[in-house]
């Protein structure tokens, strides 16, 4: 049995709003309520490039109103440090980072958030890069949750609990709870129709983010033991198939 969870990542003023919108009502139409990533203080020269939309925060706050979660994603969207624990990318906005300079761009980019929606709780690491010490900076900060990491059920470890995110598109054939990381800003219109296909075929798999949240807390020791157990091969399993893939991390 598969649940499966969408996240929308790179969120910000600048940014591809016409794909955005359309995968927006998508959800809408659908009553489907992702994890929204947004940069707080974006500097991504690549992003720049996009329209500016001097709306922007009005339309998060209507968002989070409307039942979407909010999440922070990163601080400006440089790439800075190195790739992190996950190895996925060689280079990043945090990993590598001294715990103080990691420190100051969390609250930076907290304070941001604060000021324009409300307190986040779920942090999305840029590029999958951070490490130990951004885990620390996370938590001195008031996170709860980190959406990332390889496996098949959220866990705990570090004292975060993590919402695992091993998809950039949506597959059939999973199963777990699984959250699919859609970069709408790059999408195509046939990966968005296919999306809006997905969904219609899928829709009673398909879970709004709080619950994805909410289900650490509620699965009780004997769940999160048989979970932890299926979680480990999954890992070693999905490393493999990442390396053949694409190889090592670029």
């Amino acid at each position: 049995m598969v649940t499966y969870f969408f996240r929308l990542d790179d969120v910000a003023p600048n940014m591809n709003w016409g794909n955005f919108n359309l995968v927006a009502e998508i959800f809408k139409n659908n009553n489907i309520k992702p994890l929204v990533a947004v940069i707080p203080d974006m500097k991504d020269p690549k992003l720049l490039g996009y329209s500016f939309n001097p709306n922007f925060w009005r339309r998060i706050i209507e968002l989070k109103d409307s039942g979407w979660i909010i999440g922070q994603h990163g601080y400006q969207h440089l790439s800075q440090g190195g790739g992190g624990i996950l190895k996925i990318h060689t280079s990043g906005e945090f990993a590598g980072l001294s715990l103080e300079d990691q420190r100051n761009m969390v609250f930076a980019g907290r304070e941001i958030m604060e000021s324009q929606t409300h307190s986040p709780d779920v942090f999305v690491a840029p590029r999958h890069s951070f490490d130990k010490k951004t885990l620390e900076a996370l938590k001195e900060n008031n996170f709860r949750f980190i959406s990332d990491g390889i496996a098949l059920w959220p866990f705990k470890k570090w004292g975060l609990v993590w919402l695992p995110q091993i998809l950039w598109r949506p597959r059939r054939g999973m199963f777990g709870l699984v959250t699919v990381a859609l970069h709408t800003n790059t999408m195509t219109l046939e990966d968005i129709g296919n999306l809006k296909k997905f969904i219609e075929k899928n829709r009673n798999n398909i879970g709004d983010f709080r619950e994805l949240m909410e289900w650490y807390n509620k699965a009780g020791l004997l769940k999160i033991f048989f979970t932890s157990i299926i979680n480990w091969p999954f890992k070693v399993f999905w490393r493999i198939i990442f390396l053949l893939k694409h190889g090592l991390p670029k």
